[in-house]
């Protein structure tokens, strides 16, 4: 029961509710729906000063999402993954929920009150007198929590504790409505890229859909994969396939393309190209491959610093840029689709990519990209290259400065 000193007030959560269910729900994120709730909950007679919300989540950077409102904005926070070993959750009142327990409550004014948790003695520092953590549960049983704090004389009643709890089950649909719906984006970037994700939520999903892009296309390859991969073994190879591709993959990335396939140990990305011939967009696009590359080295050299020192095996890799018109769409079967590009261009760019060894380069380019970017590149010589009736003109990409870091 509350204190002698609370104002209880008969409030209700019914206009609330109505509110979530017919407006707050289509707010455009989690953020917007608790930056509109949280007033509303106050001023509708709950005294609440201090809300916490935490949701885990299916993703590969990081393991929850917290928002905290404290009575005038709303900040997102991430949890790292491996929380759950570290003191801070095994200390905290979220295991107690995630591990089972429906409520936790602290009336941390009352001098008897056990002080079990760290965070209870910030609060009571900033004059919290009353501290509530409530499940949230989504289908399937996923367990999440609610908390809620106040610095009213006397905490919460058990009337503002009902109508919170009446609260939490519309406001649970839509939390996993914004969950799943993020899930879906997360798995899709992940797996099939931001750009090419986003095409498929948009609801590019049949085989054959798909449309015409000039692109700068990229193409590299881990150099001696099969002699790295009987001489280290499975575990090892793959941690130096992880490196190779954080340095790669990684780079296309930090400057916004799109890495379409891992093919084994090589990778296939674009950065599509818009704009007329001559303008900044256009040659945005070529800057950004080449800024690319030079970072792919960069980080190659920084991963196998890395690795030398802790006595593991360094790597190299090839990697070729071309430019040319492609097909960006889906191709398969009924039943296992694949969003990429195909197109002539794109053979061509691996087969260019192969010539690194010839020339003993690190990084080549095809006349095509050297051709639309500011500085003159040396230009390597005319080769034949497999599958093509006609010989291609093939430049090196040094540093940006000019010294070449093959």
């Amino acid at each position: 029961m509350p204190g002698p000193h609370a104002q209880v007030t008969d409030w209700s959560a019914k206009p609330i509710v109505d509110w979530l269910l017919h407006k707050g729900r289509h707010l455009p994120t989690p953020q917007a729906v608790v930056g509109e709730l949280c007033p509303r909950v106050r001023a509708a007679g709950m005294p609440i000063d201090r809300v916490g919300f935490f949701f885990w989540t299916l993703h590969p950077q990081y393991f929850g999402v917290a928002l905290f409102w404290d009575g005038e904005r709303v900040r997102l926070e991430h949890g790292a993954h491996g929380i759950r070993q570290t003191r801070e959750y095994l200390d905290s009142p979220i295991r107690r929920i995630i591990e089972g327990e429906r409520v936790v409550r602290r009336r941390i004014a009352d001098p008897h009150c056990p002080i079990d948790f760290p965070v209870l003695e910030d609060l009571r520092k900033e004059g919290v007198t009353d501290y509530v953590m409530s499940e949230v549960v989504f289908s399937g049983d996923r367990r999440n929590a609610v908390s809620l704090a106040t610095r009213r004389a006397g905490g919460f009643s058990d009337h503002d504790i009902r109508e919170v709890e009446e609260l939490l089950h519309p406001f649970a649909l839509i939390m996993e409505n914004f969950t799943n719906r993020d899930l879906a984006r997360t798995l899709l970037e992940t797996y099939l890229g931001r750009i090419t994700g986003a095409r498929v939520l948009d609801g590019q999903i049949r085989r054959g859909d798909g449309e015409e892009i000039e692109a700068v296309i990229w193409f590299s390859d881990l150099r001696d994969s099969t002699p790295l991969a009987r001489q280290l073994g499975g575990r090892a190879f793959l941690e130096l396939l992880n490196d190779y591709f954080e340095a790669t993959a990684g780079a296309v990335l930090a400057h916004d393309g799109e890495v379409l396939r891992f093919i084994g140990d090589a990778s296939l990305a674009v950065f599509p190209i818009s704009g007329d011939p001559g303008s900044a967009t256009r040659r945005g696009a070529f800057g950004r491959a080449a800024e690319a590359a030079r970072g792919a080295r960069a980080r190659a050299q920084a991963a196998n610093q890395r690795r030398r020192e802790a006595g593991a095996a360094p790597f190299a890799f090839g990697l070729g840029l071309h430019a040319g018109r492609v097909l960006y769409g889906n191709i398969g079967t009924d039943k296992r689709l694949e969003f990429s590009v195909i197109g002539s261009a794109a053979n061509e760019t691996a087969r260019i990519e192969e010539l690194c060894k010839a020339v003993k380069r690190d990084i080549v380019v095809s006349a095509a990209v050297a051709a639309e970017l500011d500085a003159e590149l040396p230009r390597l010589g005319r080769f034949r290259v497999r599958g093509l009736d006609h010989p291609v003109d093939i430049h090196a990409l040094p540093e940006a400065g000019g010294v070449d870091g093959s």
